[in-house]
């Protein structure tokens, strides 16, 4: 019995491939920096200057950085308020107006920090 061969279905199955490799690699970068993240935080106690800080998170929900920063925080019991700055016009504004550049823009006890810093994060509190 032979077999016929339909080339659109072979030429089709041939255009996905690049995409199947490039999103397999994105999903294993994905996993990696999630897993290298978790990692990178300090187990070291935090030392608060104010008591209780006010801490204020601008960010996205799929923002690395901004998972990181609430990773600190949670890890340290702080209280935080967080701003999507996708799902709100106003908020983005804010972002706007305080000189965000990118995501996470964190505000600790009225000092600014652009993006993930832990040391400076822990200089502010």
């Amino acid at each position: 019995m032979m077999l016929m061969k339909i080339p659109y279905v072979e030429t089709m199955n041939k255009r996905f491939i690049p995409l199947i490799v490039i999103a397999a690699m994105m999903l294993a970068l994905y996993q990696l920096a999630s897993q290298h993240s978790a990692s990178t935080l300090s187990d070291e106690p935090v030392i608060l200057h104010h008591n209780p800080p006010e801490i204020i998170m601008f960010g996205t929900r799929n923002c690395q950085y901004c998972q990181l920063a609430k990773q600190f925080f949670d890890k340290h019991n702080l209280v935080y308020i967080e701003h999507d700055i996708e799902a709100s016009d106003e908020q983005r504004q804010i972002f706007d107006l305080l000189g965000g550049r990118g995501t996470p823009l964190i505000i600790i006890n009225k000092q600014l920090i652009h993006g993930f810093d832990e040391t400076e994060m822990r200089k502010a509190l």
